[in-house]
């Protein structure tokens, strides 16, 4: 009803969303897997020979940790976004609490297909003069595409029952933006506009974009014209159904593995119940029992079977079920292991340039670097109000192919010799590129104080 309310809205300001709703659908069911359980997989009955019982599927919740482990690999604590206003830029990225809410926007969009960066000035408050706010897929409504960008945005979310917020962004023929804060509510479908919030401009115009866009960089093969991402996990469905069935099996083989009871059904003791209605003296919800037709009297009273436990090969199926979830998702095979009744990740993977993990990281960072890029652009330009033109470059963390605190090391030391300048060993430790570290090493000599020369004697 929610997505209705606001695509109507839009379709009244002469916005159609450009989102079908196949897709639409389709981040529904993703949303569902990252929650952990789907109603239509998850629940199902059994049936006990006297009638069927509830049943809850277990789940490994491998979609949201597929989405996390992405989002740490992706954006964690070492990667460092270098500009020539550093201070500045860290300043408004700390007040925003970017470390932490970042990574939970990529896992989001990881999961969802798409998450987004929108800045905008909020010059009362004086401890955080930019605000970052980060959106899930859920609140994104894309409304003109080109070349598989979206350009013309709307960031939508309900207020309370009758009230939504709407920040419309749209490009205009120069290239500038024009950014349209709406509150509105509707009622019978009827549409009426409200005042804003104490603060909120009705309309900004920005010579910058304010929006980025974050995706997983895959190609939305359910639907080639989407300019919506794709879920790192919309292709590995069937392996997260696996995965829980065995799983679901595992944890039963010690449930259901322990004893199986079967009873006669004309040798059972019955009670009557308020309703006047024999009722079997055993707990018929309980999935032990199984219930034998009266009618056949050649079976003894009661039975029993005692099964050995299956182990070893739950072991196994639910280790294979692992290694192509793993595969699935861009990690490659025998990156999830199975032990202990726990999922880790296989720390002892070696990870290579060749290796499929590596080079599915590095497709990732080229969708992910000119998000980061141009939200600090946008940073900038709204704390100085003046667009940022110097260089911006994204360092990404290495680490898991490459030990950096050695190759920072060495580099030190071939400075310290002579063997490099300044403006090589910040190309080698911090990823530059030459006009970024020349740049810098200018910037930073810059600050340096000057030295008094000391007076010679007189004459």
């Amino acid at each position: 009803m929610t997505n209705d309310v606001i695509d109507g809205f839009l379709e009244k300001l002469g916005y159609p969303v450009a989102m079908s709703g196949k897709h639409r659908q389709l981040m529904k069911e993703w949303h569902e897997w990252y929650r952990g359980k789907v109603d239509s997989f998850h629940n199902y009955t059994v049936y006990n020979g006297f009638e069927n019982v509830d049943c809850e599927k277990l789940t490994l919740g491998m979609a949201k940790r597929s989405a996390e482990d992405w989002a740490d690999l992706l954006l964690n604590e070492k990667v460092e976004i270098m500009t020539g206003a550093q201070e500045e830029l860290n300043t408004i990225l700390e007040a925003n609490n970017f470390r932490d809410r970042a990574n939970q926007l990529i896992e989001l969009a990881f999961a969802l297909g798409t998450g987004a960066f929108v800045a905008y000035a909020s010059p009362s408050r004086t401890d955080r003069p930019v605000t970052i706010n980060y959106i899930n897929g859920l609140m994104i409504r894309p409304l003109k595409i080109e070349n598989g960008e979206i350009v013309d945005c709307a960031f939508a979310s309900q207020l309370n029952q009758d009230e939504y917020y709407i920040s419309l962004h749209t490009r205009q023929p120069d290239g500038s933006y024009r950014i349209e804060n709406i509150v509105f509510s509707e009622k019978s479908g009827q549409y009426s506009v409200k005042n804003l919030p104490g603060g909120v401009k009705p309309i900004v115009k920005s010579p910058v974009k304010l929006f980025w866009i974050v995706k997983p960089n895959l190609v939305n093969n359910i639907e080639l014209d989407e300019a919506m991402g794709l879920s790192v996990y919309a292709n590995a469905v069937d392996e997260m159904k696996d995965v829980d069935t065995k799983y679901d099996s595992y944890e039963n083989e010690f449930v259901l593995g322990r004893k199986r009871i079967f009873v006669r059904g004309d040798t059972v003791q019955v009670n009557i119940g308020p309703d006047g209605k024999p009722r079997p003296a055993f707990d018929t919800k309980d999935t032990v029992f199984y219930a034998i037709p009266m009618e056949d009297k050649e079976a003894k009273p009661i039975q029993e079977t005692d099964s050995k436990l299956r182990v070893e090969e739950h072991d196994r199926g639910l280790q294979t079920a692992l290694n192509l979830f793993g595969d699935k998702v861009g990690f490659g095979a025998d990156h999830y292991v199975f032990r202990d009744g726990k999922v880790y990740t296989n720390e002892a993977q070696v990870i290579s340039t060749n290796s499929k993990m590596y080079r599915r990281l590095k497709k990732h960072e080229l969708q992910l670097e000119p998000a980061l890029i141009g939200l600090a652009q946008s940073v900038l330009y709204l704390l100085t109000g003046k667009p940022y033109t110097a260089d911006v470059s994204v360092n990404f963390d290495d680490s898991i192919i490459e030990d950096t605190a050695e190759k920072k090391r060495q580099a030190l030391l071939e400075f310290n010799a002579g063997l490099i300048d300044a403006v090589e060993y910040f190309k080698l430790t911090r990823n530059m590129d030459q006009s970024a570290a020349e740049k810098f090493v200018q910037e930073i000599e810059a600050r340096k104080p000057e030295v008094e020369e000391e007076p010679g004697p007189e004459e």
